[in-house]
Protein backbone atom coordinates (compact mmCIF):
# COMPACT_ATOMS: atom_id res chain seq x y z
CA UNK A 1 0.00 0.00 0.00
CA UNK A 2 1.20 3.27 -0.91
CA UNK A 3 2.43 5.89 1.90
CA UNK A 4 0.31 8.42 0.72
CA UNK A 5 -3.82 8.76 -1.00
CA UNK A 6 -4.51 12.24 -0.79
CA UNK A 7 -2.01 14.73 -2.49
CA UNK A 8 -2.66 18.51 -2.08
CA UNK A 9 -1.11 20.43 -4.51
CA UNK A 10 -0.80 24.57 -4.66
CA UNK A 11 -1.41 25.90 -7.72
CA UNK A 12 0.46 29.35 -8.38
CA UNK A 13 4.09 28.77 -8.78
CA UNK A 14 3.80 24.96 -8.57
CA UNK A 15 1.61 24.19 -11.21
CA UNK A 16 0.76 27.60 -12.64
CA UNK A 17 2.19 29.78 -14.37
CA UNK A 18 1.55 32.76 -11.90
CA UNK A 19 4.44 34.96 -13.24
CA UNK A 20 3.27 35.35 -17.07
CA UNK A 21 -0.27 35.62 -15.81
CA UNK A 22 0.20 38.19 -13.37
CA UNK A 23 2.46 40.21 -15.93
CA UNK A 24 0.17 40.21 -18.62
CA UNK A 25 -2.80 41.27 -16.16
CA UNK A 26 -0.80 43.83 -14.32
CA UNK A 27 0.12 44.94 -17.74
CA UNK A 28 -3.33 45.31 -19.79
CA UNK A 29 -4.39 47.15 -16.36
CA UNK A 30 -1.50 49.80 -16.28
CA UNK A 31 -2.68 50.84 -19.87
CA UNK A 32 -6.48 50.55 -19.71
CA UNK A 33 -6.55 52.99 -16.53
CA UNK A 34 -4.23 55.47 -18.44
CA UNK A 35 -1.57 54.91 -15.89
CA UNK A 36 1.22 55.48 -18.83
CA UNK A 37 0.02 58.89 -19.67
CA UNK A 38 1.77 59.46 -16.19
CA UNK A 39 5.04 57.02 -16.32
CA UNK A 40 5.47 54.98 -19.39
CA UNK A 41 5.32 50.89 -18.45
CA UNK A 42 8.10 49.25 -17.58
CA UNK A 43 9.97 46.17 -15.94
CA UNK A 44 10.15 48.11 -12.90
CA UNK A 45 7.00 48.98 -12.70
CA UNK A 46 5.79 45.08 -12.62
CA UNK A 47 8.98 44.26 -9.86
CA UNK A 48 7.25 47.16 -7.79
CA UNK A 49 3.69 45.79 -8.11
CA UNK A 50 4.86 42.03 -7.18
CA UNK A 51 7.15 43.28 -4.64
CA UNK A 52 4.00 45.19 -2.98
CA UNK A 53 1.64 42.59 -3.91
CA UNK A 54 3.98 40.01 -1.65
CA UNK A 55 4.09 41.75 1.30
CA UNK A 56 0.43 42.29 1.26
CA UNK A 57 -0.04 38.05 0.82
CA UNK A 58 1.84 38.00 3.61
CA UNK A 59 0.37 40.50 5.48
CA UNK A 60 -3.24 38.06 4.96
CA UNK A 61 -1.09 35.35 5.68
CA UNK A 62 0.40 36.02 8.96
CA UNK A 63 -3.48 37.65 10.02
CA UNK A 64 -2.64 40.90 9.96
CA UNK A 65 -5.21 42.31 7.32
CA UNK A 66 -8.14 41.30 5.32
CA UNK A 67 -8.62 40.21 1.62
CA UNK A 68 -10.29 43.03 0.95
CA UNK A 69 -7.67 45.45 2.25
CA UNK A 70 -5.28 43.43 0.90
CA UNK A 71 -7.00 43.63 -2.81
CA UNK A 72 -7.10 47.61 -2.43
CA UNK A 73 -3.74 47.82 -0.31
CA UNK A 74 -1.43 45.99 -2.56
CA UNK A 75 -2.49 49.02 -5.64
CA UNK A 76 -2.39 51.71 -3.11
CA UNK A 77 0.87 51.06 -2.31
CA UNK A 78 2.40 50.88 -5.87
CA UNK A 79 0.61 54.22 -6.96
CA UNK A 80 2.12 56.02 -3.96
CA UNK A 81 5.54 54.43 -4.14
CA UNK A 82 5.49 55.28 -8.27
CA UNK A 83 3.95 58.60 -7.52
CA UNK A 84 0.87 57.41 -9.49
CA UNK A 85 -2.37 59.16 -8.83
CA UNK A 86 -5.05 56.90 -9.49
CA UNK A 87 -8.17 54.74 -7.96
CA UNK A 88 -6.92 51.22 -5.96
CA UNK A 89 -10.36 50.08 -6.01
CA UNK A 90 -10.90 50.22 -10.27
CA UNK A 91 -7.51 49.04 -10.80
CA UNK A 92 -8.69 45.70 -8.34
CA UNK A 93 -12.08 45.35 -10.73
CA UNK A 94 -10.11 46.00 -13.94
CA UNK A 95 -7.26 43.38 -12.65
CA UNK A 96 -8.91 40.44 -11.65
CA UNK A 97 -10.60 39.32 -14.51
CA UNK A 98 -7.66 39.79 -16.65
CA UNK A 99 -5.74 37.78 -14.25
CA UNK A 100 -8.02 35.17 -14.43
CA UNK A 101 -7.44 34.54 -18.31
CA UNK A 102 -3.84 33.33 -17.38
CA UNK A 103 -4.59 29.49 -17.43
CA UNK A 104 -0.91 28.73 -18.32
CA UNK A 105 0.80 25.49 -17.03
CA UNK A 106 4.50 25.62 -15.57
CA UNK A 107 6.33 22.84 -18.08
CA UNK A 108 5.34 19.56 -17.28
CA UNK A 109 2.86 20.29 -15.38
CA UNK A 110 -0.11 18.39 -16.59
CA UNK A 111 2.39 15.19 -17.35
CA UNK A 112 2.90 15.19 -13.89
CA UNK A 113 -0.66 15.57 -12.15
CA UNK A 114 -1.32 12.95 -15.43
CA UNK A 115 1.03 10.05 -13.63
CA UNK A 116 0.12 10.97 -10.07
CA UNK A 117 -3.46 10.21 -11.01
CA UNK A 118 -2.54 7.24 -13.14
CA UNK A 119 -0.45 6.00 -10.26
CA UNK A 120 -3.71 6.01 -8.03
CA UNK A 121 -3.78 9.34 -5.70
CA UNK A 122 -6.38 10.94 -5.61
CA UNK A 123 -5.45 15.15 -6.48
CA UNK A 124 -6.85 18.17 -4.96
CA UNK A 125 -6.28 21.99 -5.61
CA UNK A 126 -6.00 24.02 -2.40
CA UNK A 127 -5.52 27.66 -3.31
CA UNK A 128 -5.23 30.56 -1.93
CA UNK A 129 -6.85 33.76 -4.05
CA UNK A 130 -10.06 34.75 -5.54
CA UNK A 131 -12.51 32.01 -6.02
CA UNK A 132 -14.03 33.35 -10.09
CA UNK A 133 -10.50 33.88 -10.67
CA UNK A 134 -8.72 30.77 -9.93
CA UNK A 135 -11.88 28.72 -10.83
CA UNK A 136 -11.32 30.45 -14.25
CA UNK A 137 -7.97 30.15 -14.82
CA UNK A 138 -8.14 26.45 -13.39
CA UNK A 139 -10.47 25.80 -16.54
CA UNK A 140 -8.65 27.44 -18.93
CA UNK A 141 -5.19 25.22 -17.96
CA UNK A 142 -6.65 21.81 -18.66
CA UNK A 143 -6.11 20.62 -15.19
CA UNK A 144 -9.57 20.25 -13.85
CA UNK A 145 -10.11 16.58 -14.68
CA UNK A 146 -7.05 15.55 -13.35
CA UNK A 147 -8.29 16.78 -9.82
CA UNK A 148 -11.20 15.37 -7.90
CA UNK A 149 -12.12 19.00 -5.94
CA UNK A 150 -10.80 22.39 -5.74
CA UNK A 151 -10.39 24.35 -2.34
CA UNK A 152 -9.80 28.07 -2.57
CA UNK A 153 -9.38 30.18 0.34
CA UNK A 154 -12.01 32.67 -0.40
CA UNK A 155 -14.54 29.87 -0.54
CA UNK A 156 -12.97 28.44 3.05
CA UNK A 157 -13.04 32.18 4.76
CA UNK A 158 -9.59 31.11 5.75
CA UNK A 159 -6.38 31.44 3.85
CA UNK A 160 -2.85 29.24 3.90
CA UNK A 161 -1.27 28.48 6.13
CA UNK A 162 -4.29 29.03 8.89
CA UNK A 163 -5.12 25.45 9.97
CA UNK A 164 -8.68 26.21 10.07
CA UNK A 165 -8.51 26.21 5.95
CA UNK A 166 -6.83 22.61 6.14
CA UNK A 167 -9.85 21.79 8.73
CA UNK A 168 -12.27 23.07 6.19
CA UNK A 169 -10.52 21.05 2.78
CA UNK A 170 -10.24 17.68 5.65
CA UNK A 171 -13.75 17.83 6.15
CA UNK A 172 -14.60 17.96 2.76
CA UNK A 173 -12.95 14.74 1.45
CA UNK A 174 -14.24 11.58 1.71
CA UNK A 175 -12.18 9.31 3.94
CA UNK A 176 -9.13 11.84 4.37
CA UNK A 177 -6.92 10.67 6.73
CA UNK A 178 -4.15 13.28 7.98
CA UNK A 179 -1.43 10.44 7.95
CA UNK A 180 -1.90 9.87 4.17
CA UNK A 181 -2.20 13.14 3.04
CA UNK A 182 0.65 15.19 1.47
CA UNK A 183 1.00 18.78 0.63
CA UNK A 184 2.84 19.87 -2.35
CA UNK A 185 3.79 23.51 -2.61
CA UNK A 186 6.28 26.05 -3.74
CA UNK A 187 5.38 28.65 -0.56
CA UNK A 188 7.33 27.60 2.52
CA UNK A 189 5.07 30.26 4.57
CA UNK A 190 1.58 29.39 2.65
CA UNK A 191 2.06 25.74 1.72
CA UNK A 192 4.74 24.13 4.02
CA UNK A 193 4.08 26.19 6.78
CA UNK A 194 0.23 25.64 6.42
CA UNK A 195 1.10 21.40 5.87
CA UNK A 196 3.05 21.73 9.34
CA UNK A 197 0.18 23.39 11.26
CA UNK A 198 -2.15 20.69 10.30
CA UNK A 199 0.02 17.83 11.00
CA UNK A 200 0.59 17.21 7.24
CA UNK A 201 3.95 15.86 5.45
CA UNK A 202 4.82 17.89 2.28
CA UNK A 203 7.13 18.06 -0.71
CA UNK A 204 8.52 21.54 -0.75
CA UNK A 205 8.40 22.35 -4.39
CA UNK A 206 11.48 24.60 -5.05
CA UNK A 207 13.11 24.55 -8.46
CA UNK A 208 15.16 27.82 -8.18
CA UNK A 209 17.49 28.12 -5.22
CA UNK A 210 16.01 28.86 -2.10
CA UNK A 211 16.74 29.52 1.40
CA UNK A 212 14.18 28.12 4.46
CA UNK A 213 15.10 30.91 6.66
CA UNK A 214 12.83 30.44 9.17
CA UNK A 215 13.40 26.43 9.21
CA UNK A 216 9.92 25.79 8.30
CA UNK A 217 9.66 21.70 8.42
CA UNK A 218 8.96 19.41 5.28
CA UNK A 219 9.21 16.03 4.42
CA UNK A 220 11.16 16.37 0.96
CA UNK A 221 12.71 19.49 -0.86
CA UNK A 222 11.74 18.53 -4.73
CA UNK A 223 13.96 20.78 -7.20
CA UNK A 224 12.07 18.85 -10.08
CA UNK A 225 8.74 17.87 -10.92
CA UNK A 226 10.83 14.37 -11.75
CA UNK A 227 11.98 14.07 -7.96
CA UNK A 228 8.34 14.65 -7.30
CA UNK A 229 7.77 11.46 -9.32
CA UNK A 230 10.21 9.26 -8.38
CA UNK A 231 9.54 10.14 -4.47
CA UNK A 232 5.54 8.87 -5.34
CA UNK A 233 6.01 6.75 -7.79
CA UNK A 234 8.38 4.43 -6.15
CA UNK A 235 6.44 4.23 -2.78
Amino acid sequence: MKRYQFLLFDADGTLLDFETACAHAFQRTYFAQGLDLQKPYSAQLLESYRKNNENWWGKLERGECTRPQLYLGRFADFLQENGLSGDPQALHEAYFPLLGEGGDLLPGAEELVKRLKAAGYFLYLITNGKASTQRTRLERSGLQPYFEDCFISEDTGFAKPDIRFFDYVFSRIPGFSAKRGLVIGDSLSSDIQGAANAGLDSIWYAPSVAENKNKVPYTLLARSYEEILRFLCNE
